[in-house]
């Protein structure tokens, strides 16, 4: 069951992670620690929800700690994920302007802690200081690229094509040699959901490219038996 978080204190100290964030690496020293002593800490448990697409929005975030996914539901209820928010991104900036309402559902996938920008509280010190806006522009136009890339999976792409590009990117995007594992550090059904497909069709993906020798599936990793083919896959232009 889906459950909303309370707010919870402001923290004595910042997070690493939140220095991580674009939008507040590339602000001057003195407007990041002004920016940031703006915002609050939240807690959420594993399910809990964060906002309802839909809801006005209130609030900007970013995560600290854990990992947080922004959703969309099909009118059957299928969920679309849309993005995997991890330690260190900020998300829903689109949303504090235009029609100022959540585009997707926001819910934690394991215990989090999200830092808050309260819309109010942040367009005031924006008016104060317009550079800050200029950072905000890019951020909202880093997710706009993103969800550009997530548009051209889910309709030009093949399962197999998007297994192979989230491999290269759980792997760094560096060159990998035959034999090397990549680390899988999110269950199967997750990893299904990044790539835009369901668990049971990247169960039969993955015993498909095992079978044509590309790779080979064991415990918590995937063993990349074939590199280059794996990189043309994931290179595919139809």
């Amino acid at each position: 069951m889906l459950r909303h978080a309370p707010y919870t204190a402001r923290m004595s100290r910042v997070p690493e992670a939140l220095l991580e964030v674009p939008l507040v690496k590339h602000l001057p020293e003195d407007l990041r620690a002004r920016f940031l002593a703006f915002g609050i800490e939240r807690g959420l448990e594993r399910g809990e929800i964060l906002f309802m697409e839909g809801a006005s929005a209130e609030a900007m975030y970013a995560v600290v700690s854990g990992k947080v996914k922004l959703v969309r539901y099909s009118p059957k209820g299928k969920e679309l994920l849309l993005h995997l928010v991890k330690p260190g991104q900020s998300f829903a900036e689109a949303a504090l302007f235009g029609e100022r309402t959540y585009p997707a559902t926001a819910v934690a996938v394991t215990r989090a802690l999200v830092w808050v920008w309260e819309r109010e509280r942040l367009l005031r010190l924006v008016a104060e200081v317009p550079g800050l806006a200029l950072g905000m522009i890019a951020s909202i136009s880093v997710w706009t690229r993103r969800l550009a890339q997530k548009l051209e999976l889910l309709t030009q792409r093949r399962v197999e094509e998007r297994l192979a590009i989230y491999l290269l990117g759980r792997a760094g995007g560096r060159e990998l040699t035959a034999g090397e594992a990549i680390e899988l550090r999110e269950p199967r059904h997750l990893i299904a959901a990044q790539c835009g497909t369901a668990p049971e069709v990247l169960s039969r993906t993955l015993r498909r490219l095992e079978e044509e020798g590309i790779l080979r599936a064991d415990s918590g990793a995937i063993r990349v038996l074939a590199p280059r083919r794996l990189r043309d896959l994931a290179e595919a232009i139809e």
